[in-house]
């Protein structure tokens, strides 16, 4: 049985504690029916007259566990081929676009079907809850005045939704290759398609860095994480990427509010720094804003994949590296901190240039001689002392 990834859980986790109206206002009601656009802008497939598709719909329903009926249509007019699945109430609907049905074999044809009601199974997953967010995401996308974190979080929200559906194409026809080449046939129109060769294609790239695409992700992409997911590996950094404070969803804007508090508290704690000025402006990292000098965890390496804690109960996910953008930012944090009290003086940008050591910030030093314009002198006496405490 399929289950929702961790990013799902994670959105779903979230959404329902902050956003509560919202949830209540998208929570149950019915799904509302296609009424009678498609019998007037489509042809629908009767299994008299197009037995092979309605027997690879049985199958993906069967292998998927999905019990309602499923009626097929194609769309009127040319276009890319293309499968689109119509949540409702009642039979589950699967629409065709472009010479589809043309290209693929029955198995092919099955994986098809398969991806488009695994959809279905998320929508009505845990009472439907994966559906409210979806809605409210979508929403939000359609409103200019959405903030950024919704709108990246509903990028990679549909993303994840594509990864969950592939994974409902490959339970559905039971074979990897068959997945992939089903899928090339769809992208790239072509009549006939090398899924191992896709696979070795896909082998050759750096995926660690996320997907780039809006709505689905990139198909070598697609099959890399098919194969992966089979292998039992986690796939998810397709979904989220590096921690990247330039481009944060709502989860990474928790993290990266946890991630300033932890290392601010454990800043205002350093000898050379422990004031309470600085305590203060430590206090101010966290949101809202806790006990001055209130210890963080552990110290942390930002030079390495950053193990975090999940959020809302979501699977421990993989370390994530972080962006350079992100090391940047905290490079900032630690030298408003380290100039947050004159009366530390060269002690307090000592202290903070040890720590930008421990942690590897490593262009902490070249960062804060922009901003403080050291002399080359005065540069190289504060860094030997700082090696001096390290050591």
């Amino acid at each position: 049985m399929l289950s929702a990834l961790g990013y799902h859980r994670g959105v779903l986790g979230y959404v329902h504690r902050v956003d509560e109206h919202a949830w209540a206002a998208l929570q149950g009601g019915p799904v509302g029916g296609v009424g009678d656009v498609l019998l007037r802008n489509a042809y629908r497939l009767a299994e008299a007259a197009h037995p092979c598709v309605h027997q690879a719909g049985r199958r993906a329903a069967e292998a998927l566990g999905v019990d309602a009926a499923v009626e097929f249509f194609q769309v009127h007019g040319g276009g890319d081929a293309n499968a689109v699945y119509v949540h409702q109430d009642g039979p589950a609907v699967i629409v065709f676009e472009g010479p589809l049905l043309e290209r693929l074999d029955s198995d092919e044809l099955t994986a098809v079907v398969g991806h488009e009601l695994a959809h279905r199974l998320l929508w009505e997953a845990e009472d439907g809850a994966y559906l409210v967010v979806d809605r409210l995401l979508d929403a939000a996308a359609g409103d200019a005045r959405t903030p950024q974190q919704y709108l990246e979080t509903y990028r990679r929200w549909r993303l994840a939704t594509e990864l969950y559906a592939d994974r409902g194409a490959l339970t559905a026809c039971g074979e990897l290759s068959t997945t992939v080449r089903a899928l090339l046939k769809l992208q790239t129109g072509l009549s006939s398609a090398d899924p191992e060769a896709y696979l070795r294609q896909a082998d050759e790239l750096d995926l660690s860095t996320g997907s780039r695409g809006t709505s689905h992700p990139e198909g070598v992409a697609r099959a890399w994480a098919l194969k992966n997911w089979l292998a039992g590996e986690d796939v998810e950094s397709l979904v989220t990427g590096p921690l990247d404070v330039d481009a944060p969803d709502l989860l990474d804007a928790a993290l990266l509010r946890e991630l300033s508090t932890d290392f601010a508290a454990r800043i205002a704690q350093t000898d050379g720094l422990r004031t309470d000025a600085v305590a203060t402006t430590s206090a101010g990292f966290a949101d809202p804003p806790g006990p001055l000098g209130v210890p963080g965890g552990a110290v942390r390496r930002f030079d390495e994949p950053l193990a975090v804690r999940p959020i809302d109960g979501a699977p421990m996910p993989r370390p994530r590296p972080l962006t350079e953008a992100t090391k940047r930012y905290l490079c900032y944090l630690l030298l408003d901190l380290a100039t947050a009290d004159p009366d530390t003086g060269d002690a307090g940008l000592v202290a903070s240039m040890a720590i930008a050591r421990r942690v590897g910030l490593t262009t902490y030093d070249d960062l804060a001689d922009d901003e403080l314009g050291w002399s080359d002198k005065r540069r190289a006496k504060l860094a030997q002392s700082a090696d001096e405490v390290v050591a």
